[in-house]
């Protein structure tokens, strides 16, 4: 067993409410030794709050996920920066942009999306991106900000687009995505990439590996992403292990 760092999981959500101490002990028992749990939008903000206080092994990002741009307010972002100052995080997120079908105006999300990026600017945080279809425009915004550091969560972009990312800092999070034999691009980027910039989480209960498809995800089966990391890199897992996690505690500050 190795220990390991989910670095993006939804610990909070309603889909854990039943079981959520069970999922917590399975997690434990695969070498989950920390868990980060992002908000999404200010109302959760306190549940997520809540859920790190109980334990030293949760750290919480506070923001507002793109895939309710619609939802959020002007006045949020000046919620957020009141919220920053009283209460402590590893990161800012997840923010950032989604251009699939059926979601808000790009303009509308890239508003809140620079708003946060401001945020994690000023306060020195890291922050949490989730980017769908948009790499473009996210490397774009980022630019604007020399010296900011951060993650983009569940990857899928190009091999190109991550070198670029990591070279101005940011870390390249892998998930369940990678253990799907279907999914050549992000399979051959993982294996590529240098692994002193790979992060590795579940997106809980959200996303899936292969081996539980369809079914609800959780921190323990970050263990199957582990797996699948070695074999498309043909490196030892207590190697990736253990520089994955190094790489998680040096962002996070954790």
């Amino acid at each position: 067993m190795y220990e390991l760092i989910d670095c993006h999981c939804h610990l909070d959500f309603d889909a854990f409410d039943q079981d959520r101490e069970q999922v917590i002990e399975r997690a434990k028992a695969k070498g989950i030794s920390h868990i980060i749990i992002p908000g999404v939008k200010r109302e959760n903000w306190a549940r997520v709050s809540e859920l790190c206080n109980t334990s030293t092994q949760f750290h919480a990002c506070y923001g507002l996920h793109p895939y309710l741009a619609s939802e959020h307010s002007d006045n949020d972002i000046l919620q957020l920066r009141d919220w920053l100052d009283q209460h402590d995080c590893v990161a800012i997120g997840e923010c950032g942009l989604d251009y699939r079908k059926h979601q808000a105006e790009k303009s509308v999300q890239l508003k809140y999306f620079n708003a946060q990026l401001d945020v994690a600017n000023a306060c020195s945080k890291p922050i949490v991106i989730h980017s769908v279809r948009a790499t473009t425009d996210v490397i774009s915004a980022i630019k604007n900000y020399p010296g900011l550091r951060g993650m983009v969560h569940s990857f899928s972009g190009s091999y190109e687009q991550a070198v670029v990312l990591i070279d101005l800092g940011f870390y390249i999070s892998l998930g369940g995505a990678i253990t799907y034999d279907h999914a050549r691009k992000i399979r051959a980027t993982a294996g590529k990439i240098p692994l002193d910039y790979i992060l590795l989480e579940t997106d809980a209960p959200d996303q899936p590996d292969a081996a539980h498809a369809r079914q609800r995800n959780e921190p323990a089966y970050l263990v199957n992403v582990l797996k699948s990391l070695s074999e498309l890199r043909d490196e030892p897992p207590a190697e990736i292990a253990e520089q994955t996690t190094a790489n998680a505690h040096r962002l996070f500050d954790i």
